[in-house]
């Protein structure tokens, strides 16, 4: 294994060590600061304090800040340390819990036992807020079940969709060892908690991974499959991904960064599969030839390849019919069926749905409200 560079740490002040931390976390599912927005198991956005343990890392991503041979400032805070800022912010309501990473500080194992150090003190010290811990590939299953017993939520990510392009990104690991078979884990531990009675008081989280989107040679395709697949096999509930923004003195750092449309579609895409019932093979008309999204609305797009289906009768359609139009979402549907008989536009108004976006594709009573084929024209 490559050795770790370690510039002088000039010995940093506290806050100096947190913003290195924050920063560090680029590609750890949410923003580069020390709070960031999360969403809790029962759906609430929460805000978290996020760092890493450290950014010493032995691990040789080729995308990473941190990666081992990169000359960069490397810093570090003690899990003492890690629990006093979180309750400081949790105390004065700025924050609902913790979210925590690392660089690899050896091994996974000895990584994980760090992370563990911290979420056993916060809980030992009465702290009741959201602990939400990202692990190493490759944590061994004992932590990973002691971990299940002080976080809401934990887990490893993919990164990418196989093992061939996860040994170019993150050659210190094995994608089938390291992470799927920490994915399969997390799935049962999960299954395991929620059937405790009364445990603790806590939410446990569902099974969660990221993708950074651009860093390895994969399609939009190959993503959402592999999400789809994911969320059969693992019980996945909610991707992330993170654009791809090349790091200077990495391997990577002459390639182009990914835009952060393909980041955004992606995510609406993922929610078609969680949240409305598709199948990745649903969506096989909305990509280029090459197989990758447009910067359209991946629902819209759908839509627009199956005109044959619409305009749909609000008053008979089936709850997935009305899934399937532009501005009609899963909590809307289910009203429009609990309310029906449905007698205007303003009545799908106050049930949410987004009437400039679902009116070319609905009728009302047997009338369509806007003639599609002229809707169509106008918007190309």
């Amino acid at each position: 294994m490559s050795r770790v560079k370690t510039p002088n740490e000039a010995h940093k002040t506290l806050t100096e060590r947190m913003r290195y931390l924050a920063s560090g976390t680029k590609y750890d599912s949410c923003n580069q600061s020390a709070v960031c927005h999360a969403f809790a198991p029962d759906g609430r956005c929460i805000q978290l304090y996020k760092t890493l343990l450290t950014n010493y890392c032995s691990g040789e991503c080729t995308y990473c800040p941190n990666r081992c041979e990169r000359d960069t400032p490397r810093v570090s805070l003690s899990p003492d340390e890690i629990v006093k800022i979180t309750w400081s912010f949790y105390r004065r309501n700025a924050v609902e819990g913790l979210f925590l990473s690392s660089g690899v500080i050896g091994d996974a194992e000895n990584t994980s036992e760090k992370q563990l150090e911290v979420a056993r003190k916060l809980r030992a010290q009465g702290f009741r807020g959201y602990i939400h811990m990202r692990l190493m590939p490759g944590t061994p299953k004992y932590l990973l079940e002691e971990i299940a017993d002080v976080a809401n939520k934990f887990g490893v990510n993919a990164e990418t969709t196989s093992s061939i392009n996860y040994s170019e990104v993150c050659p210190n690991f094995d994608y089938s060892n390291d992470v799927l078979q920490r994915l399969k884990w997390t799935k049962e531990l999960i299954k395991e908690k929620r059937k405790e009675v009364g445990y603790g008081g806590r939410i446990i989280g569902a099974n969660d991974t990221q993708f950074v989107v651009g860093a390895a040679d994969e399609s939009d395709r190959d993503i959402v499959q592999t999400v789809d697949k994911f969320m059969d096999k693992y019980d996945l509930r909610r991707p992330y991904f993170m654009s791809f923004d090349p790091v200077p003195d990495t391997p990577l750092e002459h390639n182009a960064p990914s835009p952060q449309w393909r980041e955004a579609r992606l995510y609406q895409t993922s929610y078609l599969l969680k949240d409305y019932g598709l199948k990745a093979r649903d969506l096989d008309e909305i990509y280029t030839d090459t197989g990758f999204l447009k910067d359209q609305d991946p629902k819209i797009l759908l839509a627009q390849c199956n005109l044959e289906m619409f305009p749909i009768d609000v008053n008979n359609a089936s709850l997935q019919e009305l899934l399937l139009v532009p501005g009609i979402g899963p909590v809307s549907a289910s009203r429009i069926i609990q309310s029906r008989p449905v007698n205007c536009e303003q009545e799908l108004a106050r049930m949410g749905v987004v009437i400039t976006r679902a009116r070319p594709y609905i009728k009302i009573k047997g009338r369509c409200q806007t003639n599609l084929s002229t809707f169509m024209e106008v918007c190309s």
